[in-house]
């Protein structure tokens, strides 16, 4: 083997799964050039092998983004307000009063809000 060149033999037997499914994330990125691929090889470390599986038969070839916490509590605290207005019948006042936000969330909690009260009454939520 030529100096300064890894064993990639001896690597590899001291990779475990995990490591092993990142490192082919991380190939498949440098393979293909796919600027969303690049975080990919993270993806073994938070997720176990099978979801990895499932993940990449569920969503294979498609592009998505991933939402942010801060999206995901807008969209909790819409709900938590269609709960308290829709269902346990409070005013808009009471119901605003009782959600984790800052004043500059109220306009955006109230946008989705708007939204998300004709999905919940019109959606099915049924899979298959």
């Amino acid at each position: 083997m030529p100096k300064g060149k890894s064993n990639i033999v001896a690597a590899l037997k001291e990779m475990n799964k995990v490591d092993i499914y990142s490192f082919m994330l991380f190939a498949l990125y440098e393979l293909r050039k796919i600027e969303e691929y690049r975080v990919l090889s993270e993806l073994s470390y938070i997720l176990d092998n099978q979801s990895i599986i499932n993940f990449l038969d569920y969503y294979g070839g498609m592009t998505i983004k991933v939402p942010t916490k801060e999206d995901f509590r807008l969209i909790i605290n819409a709900l938590l307000l269609y709960q308290y207005i829709n269902i346990e019948n409070m005013s808009f006042e009471e119901a605003i009063k009782q959600l984790d936000k800052n004043k500059n969330d109220i306009i955006k909690i109230k946008e989705a809000y708007k939204v998300i009260s004709p999905l919940l009454e019109n959606y099915e939520f049924k899979r298959n």
